[in-house]
């Protein structure tokens, strides 16, 4: 298995995803996990990471020089991402294990690190979103020369993802959108659908009353633009329409590395910004509201899920509810635009009952629809067809996998 970043601690939507999947294959298999590490304070993951999955190959990707090869890349045509995520001495470890071991099959999470995987050896590509319309709404919401220079990735990524898909042997993405966002430019991929999941032990609603029942959180990393972008959109539209009804609102926004737009944030009346906790849970326990104003981004939003998991009402936009497997209106409120979106937090700010009954509907859709263990049993089934195991997949049962060019179809 092949991640961008290593997955521990699982504290963004990346990271969690890596992490349940590598911890699900390990108790199966014999897995040997492979990643990079671009931040140093995450080295103190690797020890604890090795609890779940004993062997472990990964390299410090240092972000100045990873820049410098990503302006590179561009320059000779190619991605900025590719190079970006390359490390020599990682793929010489993945070089030199695969050649001491009979793998049977490489799971890559993420576009960038399908490079790494032997090329003899059968390819499950998770791309869980397509990132190269990642890069396409990042560029309709940026000026020029940044918005052409974003143009300018999706556009090469885009082609990267087609190529990876015509060698993989099955295709994963989390969503249905996402799905066919893929087969629209790669029709030839053989798909299938994972969704993501939330760990429904760890986050569990409280018992009592929010101590500050008037508070609204949103949760993610600070320093990723379609965070950025939510939150200085709530702050700046919809917050002050909240705090017209409900004068004494508060907005924490709680994760890492905040950057210096969302720290300035803080100097506005009625928000919170905490930076980095070493648990998000006692903010969702305090709070009112979970938002999710995003207007960039693709895939299920971890911090949807974990909202409605410690039984907390969401309010999210048309993009961040998407693909989420409920009914907005009786597990979580989809406002689009600032008004109906102020309307609808104020609202559920001054009804208790509404809070508490929205939150058990999202908590409930969520241990129908949301558990790890229910969303990756598919998984043996795709693994055991990429590596030939043909006798295997058909006693296994799990996910089916798009009808073009497919091992089954869907009912």
């Amino acid at each position: 298995m092949l991640a961008h970043r290593i997955p521990y601690p699982p504290h963004t939507g990346d990271k969690t995803r890596a992490f349940h999947v590598a911890r699900h294959l390990a108790a199966r298999h014999d897995v040997t996990l492979g990643f990079l590490v671009d931040d140093e304070t995450d080295l103190v993951g690797v020890d604890e990471l090795r609890r779940f999955v004993p062997d472990i190959l990964y390299d410090r990707l240092r972000k100045p020089v990873s820049l410098v090869r990503g302006v590179v890349g561009v320059v000779r045509g190619a991605t900025v991402t590719l190079p970006y995520f390359y490390s020599r001495g990682l793929a010489r470890q993945v070089e030199r294990r695969s050649r001491e071991a009979a793998f049977d099959v490489v799971y890559a999470s993420s576009t960038a690190m399908a490079q790494y995987a032997p090329r003899d050896i059968p390819l499950v590509m998770d791309f869980v979103d397509v990132d190269s319309d990642k890069w396409r709404q990042y560029a309709e919401h940026r000026r020029a020369p940044l918005n052409w220079l974003y143009r300018m990735e999706g556009r090469r990524l885009q082609v990267c993802e087609g190529e990876i898909s015509s060698r993989a042997s099955v295709c994963l993405l989390a969503t249905d959108v996402e799905e066919r966002q893929l087969r629209s430019f790669a029709p030839w991929a053989r798909t299938a659908v994972i969704p993501n999941g939330i760990d429904s032990l760890y986050y569990v609603p409280q018992l009592e009353e929010p101590s500050e029942p008037a508070s609204v959180i949103f949760t993610g990393a600070m320093d990723y633009l379609p965070n950025i972008d939510a939150v200085q959109y709530f702050c700046g539209e919809i917050l002050p329409l909240v705090r017209r009804e409900v004068p004494e609102a508060v907005f924490y926004i709680v994760g890492l590395n905040p950057s210096a737009d969302v720290r300035r944030l803080a100097e506005r009346p009625g928000v919170v910004v905490t930076g980095s906790v070493p648990d998000v849970r006692p903010y969702y326990a305090r709070a009112g509201v979970c938002v999710a104003p995003l207007r960039i981004g693709r895939g299920i939003q971890n911090k949807v899920l974990q909202g409605m998991a410690m039984g907390l009402p969401v309010v999210a936009s048309p993009l961040a509810a998407r693909g989420v497997r409920g009914e907005p209106g009786l597990q979580f409120e989809v406002a689009e635009g600032a008004v109906a979106f102020a309307s609808q937090v104020a609202r559920l700010l001054q009804r208790p009952e509404a809070r508490r009954q929205l939150g058990r509907a999202g908590r409930a859709c969520v241990e129908t629809h949301y558990t790890w263990e229910h969303n990756l049993a598919g998984l043996e089934t795709l693994l055991a067809r990429a590596a030939g195991q043909s006798d295997q997949a058909n006693q296994t049962g799990g996910w089916p996998v798009n009808r073009a060019n497919a091992w089954s179809s869907r009912s």
